[in-house]
């Protein structure tokens, strides 16, 4: 749906609402003066640029006449009147809320900045992609074949308890045994030995969790699959390949992107530091710092 046809519906809603509008004995609305909530007027063009800024999601919803009268009145009308309601009440000079809106806007401030100064920064070139790939191979040298067993459970008060018993030290496979909802709990959850590739797409995160096991006996995070909620533990690894450069060439497009906007953030925030007059009161920071030590010995 495109930003056109939005307009398009908002468009009609407004002339179908225009016909309506109106009570006897109330001052008339201007001409493109769409609602008027106590002393505050809301244009055609306001709700226009409301209704911009929702999420995809709530974009979806102004398909149609009821669903933009709805954000009419649900969302722009009753926001604005609990918000009048709230002045009111004086919420508008609450300090603690004051002091949230002032940290909100110097984080958005500073995001825009860092946005910016970031800008064309971190986008890494072919080369340099190649180049880490080439002198980092052992990261991608992986087992060609890796023998995995798995505890899998299909609800979480039961994941937890496997956990809980498997962090007391209890036997993985007499854990599967007794849980797995599979046939693999004849076997203490033996899957045998896997290759990259051999599972189907769904089991993408299942595959990666178990090639990413370094030792053997070391055991994953919890994965998700359509089957149910899994722990894999190596059991062991046959030969070695390298996996090819199209296959992780992504991933570390993504991690030279990062590492590149981190170094990129803590060279201007140095930069900014040295053009500034930054002093501290080392005796006072003395005090504090003794006064935390008390503290955290008063807790313990």
């Amino acid at each position: 749906m495109t930003k056109g046809w939005i307009f398009v519906g908002i468009s009609l809603f407004f002339a179908l609402l225009a016909a309506g509008c109106g009570k006897p004995g109330e001052k008339e609305l201007g001409k493109n003066e769409l609602v008027r909530i106590n002393e505050l007027s809301i244009s055609v063009e306001d709700f226009r640029q409301i209704s911009e800024k929702q999420p995809l999601e709530g974009k979806m919803r102004l398909l149609d006449e009821k669903g933009i009268r709805d954000f009419l009145e649900n969302y722009v009308i009753t926001r604005e009147v609990l918000y009048q309601e709230a002045k009111k009440k004086g919420f508008d000079k609450n300090k603690e809320i004051l002091a949230k809106v002032e940290d909100f806007r110097k984080a958005m401030i500073i995001d825009a900045l860092i946005e910016e100064v970031l800008r064309g920064k971190s986008e890494p070139a072919e080369e340099e992609i190649q180049r880490y790939y080439r002198e980092n191979k052992s990261l991608f040298t992986e087992p060609l074949e890796v023998k995995i067993r798995h505890i899998v459970v299909n609800s979480e008060p039961v994941l937890k308890e496997v956990l809980t018993r498997l962090s007391r030290g209890e036997s993985f496979e007499k854990l599967a045994y007794a849980y797995n909802i599979d046939q693999t709990r004849d076997d203490g959850g033996n899957l045998g030995y896997l290759r990259r590739g051999q599972l189907a797409p769904s089991f993408a995160q299942f595959e990666e969790a178990a090639f990413s096991l370094m030792k053997k006996g070391d055991m994953s995070e919890v994965v998700r699959t359509p089957y149910g909620y899994h722990i894999i533990r190596l059991d062991d690894t046959r030969e070695t390949a390298l996996r090819p450069f199209d296959q992780v060439k992504e991933k570390i497009r993504f991690f030279l992107q990062a590492k590149k906007k981190q170094e990129a953030y803590l060279e201007y925030v140095k930069e900014a530091k040295s053009k500034s007059a930054i002093l501290i009161n080392e005796k006072l920071w003395a005090q504090e710092e003794l006064k935390g030590a008390k503290s955290k010995e008063e807790k313990k």
